[in-house]
């Protein structure tokens, strides 16, 4: 019996649990995007798709982001017009990890006007291009400001990639709207059972992927508090990051996930009936 009343003990607080994360999840983004509306469709009309991932930087910027990637050659050419487009072979081994990052950077404050932008231009082995400011909506009584940024990360790359920002813009948005489309079937599963978007598509190896969302603790402060106090039965320090998520990796595993490692990263998850792994990591 002993066994048994810890196994239900088990599967109702990883229940639980998610549970809690969700609602706060959710509960905390829809007051950002009713704050920031005009961003969120900004981002949908440059690059085609949804995100959920919004954050503050330090230097005080609003962030959105998303990311897909590839951790090496998996047979999915879904990114391969974007690698042939800066001079890269998809079949080359070099190539991978291969990592593209679309956002924008928004702020409330006329003096956005006079940047100009950046690039494209290669540094520490990324491609990147951030363009002017211009006006996008209203935060409260305050106008607002977006920066379309790309950036590309590949395995190796060199100094000279020559490519026009509005080129790249339109086809690294193409690439990961494709590479999203190849993986609509997990990235659905993650709206159906967040009822948010991921903002990161990663393909870790042939038949294993993941899809996740990393939530703001600097906007978010219910998931902040959730995230310390979870963060607090496993380690002494604060947290630095939640991530909810689901993972395919082809194999199989416990029904029900509760592991915290010996750094201090908290995992909490349920397998899903298509056999992949729903939850929420704490860091």
């Amino acid at each position: 019996m002993g066994e048994q009343d810890d196994r239900e003990g088990k599967v109702k607080l990883v229940e639980d649990l998610l549970r809690i994360v969700n609602e706060e999840a959710r509960g905390s983004f829809q007051g950002i995007v009713r704050d920031l509306s005009s961003a969120f469709a900004l981002f949908r009309d440059t690059y085609g798709f949804d995100t959920g991932y919004v954050d503050l930087s330090e230097g005080g910027l609003i962030v959105l982001e998303s990311v897909c990637s590839q951790s090496k050659g998996t047979g999915n050419e879904s990114l391969g017009s974007l690698m042939r487009f800066i001079g890269l072979n998809p079949g080359d081994e070099s190539t991978y990890p291969f990592t593209v990052s679309l956002g924008l950077l928004c702020m409330p404050s006329q003096e956005a006007v006079s940047y100009q932008g950046e690039g494209p231009g290669v540094e520490e082995g990324a491609l990147y291009f951030v363009s002017g400011f211009t006006e996008t909506g209203n935060v409260g009584d305050l106008k607002l400001y977006c920066a379309r940024r790309v950036i590309v990360k590949p395995g190796s790359l060199t100094s000279e990639v020559k490519v026009d920002g509005e080129g790249l813009v339109k086809e690294a948005a193409k690439a990961c709207r494709d590479f999203r489309e190849s993986h609509s079937d997990l990235v659905k599963s993650f709206n159906e059972s967040f009822g948010l978007e991921p903002a990161e598509v990663v393909e870790i190896d042939e038949g294993s992927v993941g899809v996740d969302l990393p939530l703001s603790l600097s906007l978010m402060e219910p998931i902040k508090a959730l995230a310390t106090r979870l963060k607090s039965a496993v380690s002494e320090e604060g947290p630095s990051l939640m991530l909810l998520g689901v993972q395919c990796t082809g194999g199989e595993g416990e029904d029900y996930v509760l592991n915290a490692s010996e750094d201090g990263v908290l995992v909490i998850g349920k397998r899903q009936g298509n056999g992949c792994l729903r939850y929420f990591m704490v860091k």
